[in-house]
């Protein structure tokens, strides 16, 4: 056996010879010491002679009969090993067929979905045209700025309104005779109204102060100008109804009919409580009207609802997408799944034909290592009988005493036609998997172009 049937780092095993046919067995049976001196008395073989003696051919003949039982041995084992192979190499596999069916069930789905995908991708850029539109008409070169929640923005006003509604019930619980319970009634209603005002104040008249057109900046300035009247009299009013009940405690006010609370009498304030209120007033309607102003939306009048228009139609392009994306891979995968159960089979009968080859060429090896077991003996028992001759004849030996005796059967060939038959399957299996990568990035390629298609509505 050489290196192409074996791995050159696996040793050969050793072996012996059948009994009796070792070197020595050999020698004491074929008598070869005696023979070869009895030769060497009448100098045979003749130094001229080209022709193996007697005693060698019996040592040939004797090992000859062993030498070829392990060779018919070997014929077998190697025409076994080829139809072993034979019967596990791969089965060639259609690749075509799975793409293919792909390839159709691509195109019908993109089909079904080219209406649906066209309508989606028309309101987006129907919608992006539009917030473009609105960009150049109001001249506005910045994004949107708006909060993604208004919860948050609608807890804040409402924790001012609460806390302004407190301290507020605090300070008129002093000398309200209807003690915390008036005062928190009288609170909460200023509170609403300071921070309904505020609110207004900002989402009506400072949004609107900076639109491009005149009309709506003085609608804007007007709103504004409104609220904070009303603001300023209501804050006045509740810190000069402090100061009032301070001076009446005791006694119920009527608004009605107390001609004193006239709009030049609620300018002094005279107790600190008085002024603390119309501070805190001031403070939360200037907060409301921040958070009217920017906290529910872009400052600029629209562009909040315009860019999330925009946004939303967009966000459902992008949604509609994934999903269709998805039912177009749908058939792209399941030829994926079919293809590499190709390749897998293919990978699978190879393995199987591997391993049958490595059973083959370790039985193989053995009787190979038998064969050259009986040709050492051989060669060891002529080699003695040489020596022993040489040693003792007066003429010269004959020339092919220094060659080497010729071996007791054919030489020892290789796994050559199983080897090959291995590497045609190796060959092979290289080819499938080339071959269903290649249909793969085809199908893929078609996947993109028909995404591509209907992105641009070339599907119809």
């Amino acid at each position: 056996m050489d290196g192409g049937q074996a791995k050159a780092s696996t040793p050969r095993p050793a072996a012996k010879p059948p009994q009796g046919l070792s070197t020595s067995a050999l020698d004491k049976k074929l008598s070869l010491r005696k023979r070869a001196r009895a030769d060497a008395e009448r100098n045979l073989p003749r130094h001229d002679s080209t022709d193996l003696s007697e005693t060698e051919l019996a040592v040939i003949d004797a090992v000859a009969g062993e030498r070829g039982r392990v060779d018919q041995s070997r014929h077998e084992a190697k025409a076994e090993a080829e139809r072993t192979l034979r019967a596990l190499s791969p089965t060639p596999q259609d690749f075509a067929g799975p793409a293919l069916d792909a390839r159709l069930a691509l195109k019908q789905a993109a089909g079904r979905l080219a209406h649906d995908w066209s309508e989606a991708g028309a309101r987006a850029a129907e919608a992006r045209s539009d917030l473009d539109a609105f960009k150049r008409m109001h001249q506005l070169r910045r994004s949107a700025v708006y909060p993604r929640s208004t919860l948050l923005q609608a807890g804040m006003l409402f924790c001012a309104a609460v806390f302004e509604a407190l301290f507020s019930a605090a300070l008129f619980a002093e000398d309200d005779a209807r003690g915390l319970l008036g005062g928190a009634i009288t609170a909460i209603g200023l509170s609403g109204a300071n921070v309904t005002l505020g609110y207004l104040g900002g989402f009506l008249g400072l949004r609107y102060l900076q639109h491009v057109r005149l009309p709506m900046k003085i609608m804007g300035g007007a709103a504004f100008a409104v609220a904070t009247f009303f603001a300023l009299m209501l804050n006045l009013f509740a810190a000069d109804w402090r100061d009032r009940l301070a001076e009446q405690a005791g006694r119920q006010i009527d608004m009605g009919s107390d001609s004193s609370f006239h709009l030049w009498s609620l300018l002094p304030l005279e107790s600190p409580q008085a002024i603390i209120l119309l501070m805190l007033g001031a403070g939360v309607w200037v907060f409301a009207a921040l958070k009217g102003y920017s906290g529910f939306d872009d400052p600029y009048p629209d562009y909040g609802k315009m860019d999330r228009a925009a946004q939303r139609a967009a966000d459902e392009l992008s949604d509609y997408r994934a999903e269709a994306r998805g039912e177009l891979e749908a058939p792209i995968n399941a030829a994926k799944a079919a293809l590499a159960a190709r390749v897998e089979k293919m990978r699978a009968e190879f393995d199987a034909m591997n391993k049958a080859f490595d059973g083959a060429a370790i039985k193989m090896e053995l009787l190979d290592a038998k064969a050259r077991a009986l040709d050492e003996a051989a060669a060891g028992a002529v080699h003695l009988y040489r020596q022993e001759n040489m040693a003792l004849r007066t003429a010269p030996a004959p020339a092919y005493f220094s060659a080497p005796p010729p071996a007791a059967g054919p030489s020892l060939d290789a796994l050559a036609a199983s080897a090959a038959m291995i590497d045609e399957a190796r060959s092979r299996l290289a080819e499938a998997h080339a071959q269903s990568t290649q249909a793969l990035e085809a199908l893929l390629g078609e996947l993109d172009e028909a995404t591509r298609k209907l992105d641009t509505g070339a599907i119809e």
